[in-house]
C-alpha cells in the first residue's frame, strides 16, 4: 500500500474550476479515512491523503457493499488520481525548487490511466531544461505533449494535487547551468503600498554618590515607505537628557528600486560607495550597482568548475567539510559542474563519483574565495556619482565605477576608477584560486591635489585565504596593504581640503590582518579549538605602530564550557597609556536538561593596569516569553561590590526591557522598547522589528479565531499579521499556524509562497469559513444510505464541503444557519435541506439525518 501522509489542503472549486483537488486514495484506505471524518482530526480540518497505487485502479469495490447498497468511488477513483482531466493553475518544481505557475493541461494516459501533465519543449526549456542534451532534438514550436520519462532517463513528472504542484525530477546532465536555485523573474512581488517604523526607545536614569542625578532618552528610528517598486528609506535618531536639550538629525534618506533588465538597483539619496575596491565614501548622489540576490544560486559569489568522467550512469557527490552540498546524477562520459554553491569561503572539495556497480572513485579539489573572485562569466559592476556627505569641512563632486569579472575557472579581472575636481585614482586586481589557497593582488595609483600640493602615489593590497582540511586550520583571512607616502584615498583627499594647518600625519603606511583558527582532536573538536588574530598598522610622518593581539582557547567537559583567552594592545604612538594587556576565563553550566533550563556563569579577568574584575551570575526564562539574568561581582577599580538585574519579555508588539545595576559609588536603572509600526490598506499593525524586506497575512472570513503566524506574531482586529522577515528574490513559504483554530473554523490554504523583490512589502491572503460544524447522516429517498464516496457541496455556492462515508455520513462545516446540500455520486444527485440549530457552548458540533430529495 502506498506511503500516507497529511495535508491542510481544503477542497474548493471557483468560478466552475477545480483549484484544489481532493485527495486520492486506495480504496481501502479510503473506507478507513473516510470513516475518520468524524473524529477529531477532521474536527480541527485536516484532510488525509495517501498516493494511489495504479495496481489497485481495477481493484473490484464489491466488498465494499454491504446492506444492499453500493459504493460509488468514481469522484475519489477516477483515472487513478484525485482530479479528473483538464486544466488547472499549479506550481512547478524542478528537484525541490520552485521554477514558476502556470496553467497546465492534464491528461489522462489510455494505456496506464494515470493522470499526466502535458508538457511541451517549450516549457521543458522555461523550467531550465537543456534542449540540445536531449536526442533526437525537439521542435520548440511542437505543441505537442511529451513523456519526460521516455525523453530523459531517471526523469519523472509527480501531481500533488492538494497542493496544486507539480514536482519534476530531472538529472543534472538535462539541466542548464542557470536552473539550480533559479526563481522566474515573473514570480518578482513588488508588494502593496504600505510604510512602517521600526523605533528603538531606551531611558535612562544615573546617581553618583555626590548626589548628581542624570536622565536621558534616545529614539532610533527607521522610516520606511513603498509605492510600487519605489522605496523611501530614511534613519533618524531623537535624544534628550535633564540638560534641557533635545536633538534630532536625520542620519540617511534615500529613495530605491530595483532595475530587471541589468539585474542591480538604482539608488537616489545619501548613501555610501561600493567597497569592493576603494574605501567606502559617504556621499549624496546616485548609485547603480549589481544585486547578487536576484542570480540564482549557480551563479552567485564564486565556485570552482568540478570536471571528471563517469563509466556508467553514475551519480556525483560533492562535500566539503563532511557535509553534502551536491548531489547529481550525470550520464556516462565526461561531466562538468558549474553550479555548486560551497558553504563559507573555504575548505577544499571532496567529489565522489558512484558508479551503477556501486564503486566509487574519489577526488580532492582546492576551493577558497575571496572578494575578488567570481564564477566564470559573472560580472559585477557598480557606478555612483555625487557630492561628498561629511559632517563638516570640504564636499567635493565624486565619480566612481568598478567592474569586476569572472574571466576563467579559476581568475577573476576588476577594475575601477574614482575621480573629483583635484582627485583621481585608478585600480586594477586580479584574483585566482591555486591548489595552496586563494590569492588576490590589486593596485591603485592616486593622484591629488590639496591646498597648491599635489600628491601621487600607490598602494598594494594582498589577500589570502586558505582551509587545510587535513589539519583543519583554518586562514579566514590573511591581508597587507602597503601605501606610498603620496598615495590618497578620496577620505584622506577631503581630510587634506578641510585641514587647514597643512598637517598630514596619521596616513595608513601599511597594515597587516591575520585570522586563523585550529580545531584540536578531528572534526569533532575532542580536545577543543584554539584561535590567533593579529592585527598591526604603521603610519606616515608619525612615529610607532598600533598592534592588537588575541589568543584563546576553548572547551567542554561534561557539560561545563569555557573559554581562556589573552589579548594585548599596544599604541606607540601615545607612550606606556597605550598599552594593555589583559586574560580572560570564562566558564557557564546549564542547570537542567531541559533547552530553557537555566545557566549559571562565571568571568574573571584581569589586566595590566591593575584592574581585576570577578563576575557570576544566572540568566534563565521566567516563562516562554519572558527571560531574566542577574549577576554579582567585584571589581579592584574603586568601585567594589556591584550587583544587577535585568528583565526581558517578548510580546507580539516588541520588545520590552528593563534593568538596574548597583555599586558602592553609583545606582543606575534604564527601560527599554524596540518594535515597529506597520500603516497599510488593510490598517495599523504592532510588530517586533521589521526588516526590509517583510510579508502582511491577511486571514479572511475567521475574525474572531486565534490564528498567529508560523513565527508566533498574532492576527490584529484588522485581520493581518506581520511576518517580519522574508528572503528577497527567494521562494518565502507563510503558514498561519492552526493549532488552536478551533472546530468552527477551516481554511481554504493553510500555505502560501511568494517571491518579494528587495524591499517589498508582499500581501498574502488566507480565506476561512467560520461556522458551524455538522454530521450529516444522508439518506436517498427510499431510505437507503448514499452511496460512499458520493460528494457534498453547497448547493447555492458549489463549494465542495466533503465526501460521503461507508455508513452515508458527511462531516461538514456550514456558515449558515440552514440551506440546501448537492449530493452528487456517479449514477444521480440529490439535494438535502437542513437548518441547524443555535451552536451551545461546549458542543463541537451537531447531528442530523437527513433525505434527499431528486431535482
Amino acid at each position: 500500500m502506498s506511503k500516507r501522509q497529511t495535508t491542510k489542503t481544503f477542497p474548493r472549486k471557483t468560478d466552475g474550476k477545480a483549484l484544489a483537488a481532493r485527495p486520492s486514495a486506495t480504496p481501502l484506505y479510503l473506507a478507513l479515512c473516510l470513516a475518520m471524518f468524524n473524529s477529531a482530526r477532521a474536527a480541527e480540518g485536516e484532510t488525509l491523503v495517501a498516493q494511489v497505487d495504479p495496481t489497485l485502479l481495477a481493484f473490484n469495490t464489491g466488498f465494499l457493499h454491504g446492506q444492499g447498497r453500493s459504493a460509488d468511488l468514481s469522484a475519489v477513483l477516477s483515472s487513478g488520481n484525485s482530479v479528473p482531466p483538464g486544466t488547472y493553475r499549479v506550481e512547478v518544481q524542478v528537484n525541490g525548487d520552485l521554477v514558476g505557475r502556470r496553467d497546465i493541461d492534464f491528461y489522462q494516459d489510455g494505456g496506464k490511466g494515470k493522470l499526466r501533465p502535458c508538457l511541451t519543449a517549450q516549457m521543458l526549456q522555461d523550467f531550465g531544461v537543456d534542449l540540445s542534451a536531449i536526442t533526437p532534438p525537439l521542435d520548440l514550436n511542437s505543441q505537442a505533449c511529451l513523456d519526460l520519462p521516455h525523453l530523459m532517463d531517471q526523469a519523472s513528472a509527480d501531481f500533488d494535487a492538494g497542493r496544486l504542484q507539480l514536482n519534476l525530477s530531472i538529472p543534472q546532465a538535462f539541466l542548464s547551468r542557470a536552473a539550480r536555485g533559479y526563481v522566474d523573474p515573473a514570480l518578482w512581488d513588488e508588494g502593496v503600498t504600505a510604510g512602517y517604523v521600526n523605533y528603538q526607545f531606551s531611558g535612562n536614569y544615573g546617581h553618583g554618590r555626590v548626589g548628581n542625578d542624570s536622565r536621558s532618552y534616545y529614539f532610533g528610528l527607521q522610516n520606511g515607505v513603498n509605492i510600487g517598486r519605489w522605496r523611501l528609506r530614511n534613519e533618524s535618531t531623537l535624544t534628550g537628557s535633564n540638560d534641557g536639550q533635545t536633538r534630532f538629525k536625520s542620519n540617511r534618506t534615500l529613495v530605491q528600486r530595483d532595475v530587471d533588465a541589468i539585474k542591480g538597483q538604482l539608488t537616489l539619496g545619501e548613501q555610501y560607495s561600493d567597497a569592493t575596491l576603494f574605501d567606502s565614501v559617504r556621499f549624496r548622489g546616485v548609485q547603480v550597482g549589481s544585486d547578487d540576490g536576484m542570480l540564482p544560486d549557480s551563479e552567485r559569489g564564486y565556485a570552482p568548475v568540478i570536471r571528471g568522467q563517469a563509466a556508467t550512469n553514475a551519480v556525483v557527490e560533492v562535500r566539503q567539510s563532511g557535509y553534502v552540498l551536491y548531489r547529481a546524477n550525470v550520464p556516462p562520459g565526461p561531466f562538468q559542474l558549474t553550479d555548486i554553491f560551497p558553504s563559507g569561503s573555504n575548505g577544499d572539495l571532496e567529489i565522489t563519483v558512484i558508479e551503477a556497480d556501486g564503486s566509487k572513485h574519489v577526488t580532492h579539489q582546492a576551493f577558497s574565495s575571496l572578494p575578488l573572485m567570481l564564477r566564470k562569466g559573472r560580472l559585477k559592476y557598480n557606478f555612483a556619482a555625487g557630492k561628498y556627505d561629511g559632517d563638516q569641512g570640504a564636499s567635493p563632486n565624486l565619480v566612481s565605477g568598478s567592474l569586476v569579472y569572472g574571466l576563467t575557472d579559476n581568475s577573476t579581472v576588476a577594475g575601477g576608477f574614482q575621480a573629483s575636481r583635484d582627485f583621481q585614482a585608478v585600480n586594477v586586481g586580479v584574483g585566482t584560486n591555486t591548489p595552496i589557497g586563494a590569492l588576490s593582488v590589486d593596485l591603485t595609483q592616486s593622484t591629488s591635489l590639496a591646498r597648491g600640493k599635489r600628491d601621487t602615489g600607490q598602494s598594494v593590497r594582498i589577500l589570502y585565504a586558505k582551509t587545510f582540511t587535513r589539519t583543519n586550520t583554518n586562514f579566514t583571512l590573511a591581508a597587507y596593504r602597503y601605501s606610498t607616502s603620496g598615495y590618497r584615498t578620496f577620505n584622506d583627499h577631503v581630510n587634506d581640503l578641510s585641514n587647514t594647518d597643512g598637517a598630514q600625519s596619521g596616513r595608513s603606511r601599511s597594515r597587516i590582518d591575520l585570522t586563523t583558527s585550529q580545531d584540536l582532536g578531528g572534526p569533532d573538536r575532542k580536545y577543543g579549538s584554539v584561535y590567533l588574530n593579529v592585527s598591526q598598522q604603521t603610519y606616515w610622518n608619525q612615529p610607532g605602530s598600533s598592534r592588537s593581539i588575541s589568543v584563546g582557547y576553548g572547551n567542554s567537559w561534561k557539560r561545563l564550557s569555557y573559554n581562556l583567552s589573552l589579548s594585548q594592545t599596544k599604541d606607540s604612538r601615545f607612550g606606556s597609556s597605550g598599552s594593555n594587556t589583559q586574560v580572560m576565563l570564562t566558564m557557564s553550566i546549564p542547570l537542567g536538561s531541559k533547552l530553557q533550563s537555566p545557566r549559571a556563569y562565571t568571568n574573571v579577568s584581569n589586566d595590566s593596569n591593575g584592574g581585576t574584575n570577578v563576575q557570576s551570575g544566572l540568566s534563565g526564562y521566567v516563562s516562554e516569553n519572558t527571560s531574566y539574568a542577574v549577576q554579582a561581582g567585584y571589581t579592584s577599580r574603586g568601585r567594589g561590590e556591584t550587583g544587577g538585574a535585568s528583565l526581558t519579555h517578548n510580546v507580539d508588539a516588541g520588545q520590552l526591557s528593563a534593568n538596574v545595576n548597583v555599586a558602592r559609588d553609583y545606582q543606575s536603572a534604564s527601560v527599554g522598547a524596540t518594535g515597529a509600526v506597520v500603516v497599510h490598506g488593510g490598517g495599523v499593525n504592532l510588530s517586533r522589528t521589521v526588516g526590509d524586506t517583510f510579508a502582511l497575512m491577511k486571514m479572511e472570513g475567521v475574525k474572531g479565531a486565534d490564528v498567529r503566524t508560523d513565527g508566533g506574531a498574532s492576527v490584529g482586529r484588522n485581520g493581518y499579521a506581520v511576518v517580519s522577515y522574508a528572503q528577497p528574490y527567494r521562494l518565502n513559504a507563510l503558514r498561519p499556524d492552526t493549532h488552536n483554530l478551533g472546530a468552527d473554523v477551516e481554511l481554504e490554504d493553510t500555505v502560501k509562497q511568494v517571491v518579494p523583490r528587495r524591499g517589498a512589502i508582499v500581501k498574502a491572503v488566507f480565506k476561512g469559513y467560520s461556522g458551524q460544524r455538522a454530521q450529516f447522516t444522508l439518506q436517498q429517498a427510499d431510505g437507503k444510505p448514499v452511496p460512499l464516496g458520493a460528494s457534498v457541496e453547497d448547493a447555492q455556492t458549489g463549494r465542495q464541503l466533503g465526501i460521503v462515508d461507508p455508513n452515508g455520513r458527511a462531516f461538514v462545516l456550514l456558515n449558515q444557519e440552514q440551506g440546501t446540500l448537492a449530493v452528487k455520486w456517479k449514477e444521480g444527485q440529490c439535494q438535502a435541506p437542513y437548518t441547524l440549530s443555535k451552536a451551545e457552548p461546549g458542543r463541537n458540533y451537531q447531528r442530523q439525518t437527513l433525505r434527499c430529495r431528486y431535482k
